[in-house]
């Protein structure tokens, strides 16, 4: 099933790690913009929950996240977070950040356990040890969550729509 960008929302939990040495290096240089540019085309707006700090876009533009002074490791706790996924009917999860095999993996369940369809996008998510990554991608889709990219997400989202020019856009920032 595709899911609908008037659907979803993504959720990026301490995104400072991708600045911080963290082994992920391409999640700042190409996969974090690369979402940005697709997002800001798509009109969804991704929240930045936790360890973040505000900054502009690679590509010099405002930072097209929204950031929520929430605590990253358990936002479903959390009143405003709750009104802002319960207020645009929103579907589709797309979690990433750090840590997988903690914060993100805690929000994924919580998430599913409240109906929403989880995707992770693994491109964008950091593990404190490497050893964690694939048992927590198994992990996810005994739950029946995906796992997906950047650049697999901003692709379904524009077929989704099925508008041509969008598709066309999209195809020019995958390159």
């Amino acid at each position: 099933m595709l899911a609908d960008p008037r659907h979803s929302v993504v959720v990026i939990l301490n995104p400072s790690w991708a600045t911080a040495d963290a082994p992920e290096q391409d999640a700042e240089t190409l996969n974090l913009p690369l979402l940005e540019a697709g997002c800001r085309l798509l009109g969804v707006t991704p929240l930045a929950l936790g360890d973040c700090r505000p900054q502009t876009s690679a590509t010099g533009m405002p930072q097209v996240l929204q950031m929520l002074p929430l605590d990253g490791h358990l936002p479903w706790k959390d009143e405003l977070f709750v009104q802002r996924m319960t207020q645009d009917d929103l579907r589709f999860l797309y979690l990433a950040g750090a840590w997988l095999e903690e914060d993100v993996l805690i929000t994924a369940l919580e998430g599913a356990a409240r109906g929403y369809d989880i995707r992770l996008l693994s491109d964008l998510s950091a593990v404190r040890r490497e050893s964690e990554r694939k048992p927590m991608f198994d992990r996810l889709v005994l739950h029946g969550m995906l796992v997906t990219t950047v650049r697999q997400t901003l692709l379904e989202w524009a077929v989704c729509l099925g508008d041509s020019g969008v598709m066309g856009e999209i195809r020019q920032l995958l390159k």
